[in-house]
């Protein structure tokens, strides 16, 4: 009998609605002293912060006395439209997070308003923003959208978020585009995480105009799985430093740009040149010569570099107290950890003379797999 009786009660909190009244906010506003002096007009005048969550409110309805209202929390009700705020001119803050909105209105007197939180309702299109010229913060994350929806963005409202807009929060609608919000230039945090996310292409375009950005949230997204994800995406950006909730030191960024130079000028080498033993190594430091080299050097084996020059864009990527210790490995014919490197059955000494053309190559390739196997690091 105490079950049933506490189902009954759970029944009628759960469908029972609660209407906005004088009493209702007044209950509320309990912890706030009224004056002796002072009329209830004057007091509810006077009060910028109220917190109706969870109270199983469905109507938006009699705030309009609140005129100083600055903050609403409305989170965790049943409403379904956005009314009667109009007045809320002083808004800056409003919180209606996990309720039943299905459209951005009712907004339009909010001038002021600088955080909304909208995320958890059925949302499809991002609108109805042009009067809101203060915005700051947009968390729409995680609308229960009908099978197949995917959120949109109304260009008007980007046109005019573009000015003030830092931080937005997306993720989790559906969303298989984002180069719409390229034109928020000025955003320093942006979460799209478990969206439907493929294009690297796009991915890097945006990137690119976003040049605020600090933090970036997109784990859960299909191209989260391309190879190198996590690498590519930090040599795309020069300001990002939270990444999928990681820190992006300076160095690494370094390190991994370093590589990619390096990368790319083997890739536009090997594409240049001809003949027979053209196998395109990267200058790993002083004392190595290239192999072949399609133009003819005008040296023997094709442009041999001389022993005291340098050419530090693969060694640059090596920390700093370590990059001694590299070039003594190249010219002591050892790996990064002084051991020495074996060769066709053949012992080189520390200290040892490179060989002659033909093992030299081998010893140049050995070194430049260690380096690109991760023994560098």
């Amino acid at each position: 009998n105490e079950y049933k009786s506490y189902l009954r009660v759970l029944d009628r909190h759960e469908w029972t609605m609660t209407r906005i009244s004088r009493e209702l906010l007044l209950k509320c506003l309990g912890h706030i002293t009224r004056k002796s002096e002072e009329s209830l007009s004057q007091f509810l005048r006077r009060i910028t912060h109220v917190y109706f969550q969870e109270k199983n409110i469905s109507v938006i309805e009699n705030l309009n006395e609140c005129s100083s209202l600055s903050v609403l929390y409305l989170y965790d009700n049943r409403i379904k439209t956005i009314t009667n705020l109009s007045f809320a001119v002083n808004m800056t803050h409003l919180y209606l997070q996990n309720n039943s909105i299905s459209r951005i209105e009712g907004l339009h007197g909010m001038v002021n308003l600088t955080k909304l939180y909208v995320g958890y309702n059925n949302i499809i299109v991002i609108e109805n923003l042009e009067r809101c010229t203060k915005l700051k913060e947009l968390h729409v994350e995680y609308q229960d959208l009908p099978t197949g929806e995917k959120m949109l963005f109304d260009p008007r409202s980007l046109m005019i978020l573009a000015n003030s807009l830092i931080v937005l929060n997306i993720s989790g609608n559906s969303i298989e585009s984002i180069k719409d919000i390229s034109i928020l230039r000025n955003l320093t945090q942006l979460s799209c995480k478990d969206n439907h996310l493929t294009s690297m292409r796009e991915l890097s375009r945006v990137l690119a105009s976003l040049t605020e950005l600090w933090k970036f949230d997109i784990e859960g997204n299909p191209v989260c799985a391309k190879p190198k994800f996590r690498d590519r995406v930090i040599v795309m950006t020069q300001s990002l430093s939270v990444f999928d909730g990681k820190e992006v030191t300076e160095t690494s960024r370094k390190f991994l740009q370093n590589w990619r130079t390096m990368r790319d000028r083997r890739k536009g080498t090997a594409g240049g040149g001809n003949g027979e033993g053209n196998q395109i190594l990267p200058p790993i430091g002083a004392g190595l010569s290239r192999a072949g080299g399609g133009g003819g050097g005008g040296s023997e084996g094709g442009g041999r570099r001389k022993r005291g020059s340098s050419s530090p864009a693969l060694l640059s990527m090596v920390p700093n107290t370590r990059q001694e210790s590299a070039e003594n490995a190249v010219f002591n014919g050892t790996n990064i950890n002084g051991e020495e490197i074996m060769r066709n059955g053949e012992e080189s000494g520390v200290g040892a003379p490179m060989r002659q053309n033909s093992e030299n190559d081998n010893t140049r390739y050995e070194i430049y797999r260690s380096f690109q196997n991760g023994n560098y690091y």
